[in-house]
């Protein structure tokens, strides 16, 4: 697993969990824009914490992927500016 969803109360929880150090490739973009879909679809979710699973929040670039076609290909909806936009849209 790549990342995990919780809700507690009005807070989703997302914990990236791609060991060793939570490296973005494809598939942890891909879950961490899954799970943003669905904190934007629970009106009961009125903010989302992003965290890291083990010692890092993020090592950045996952560099296992640098030589990958996936690694390149756009992955729909996992531009910076959407997770912000989506973020943004949260219920104050």
């Amino acid at each position: 697993m790549t990342a995990e969803y919780q809700v507690n109360g009005a807070v989703a929880v997302i914990t990236l969990n791609n060991p060793p150090v939570n490296g973005m490739g494809w598939s942890t973009r891909s879950a961490l824009v899954d799970a943003m879909k669905k904190a934007l679809a629970d009106d009961a979710v009125k903010a989302v914490v992003i965290t890291g699973a083990g010692n890092a929040f993020s090592g950045g670039a996952d560099i296992r992927e640098f030589n990958l076609i996936s690694s390149v290909s756009p992955l729909p909806g996992v531009a910076a500016a959407s997770l912000w936009r989506d973020l943004e849209r949260l219920r104050q």
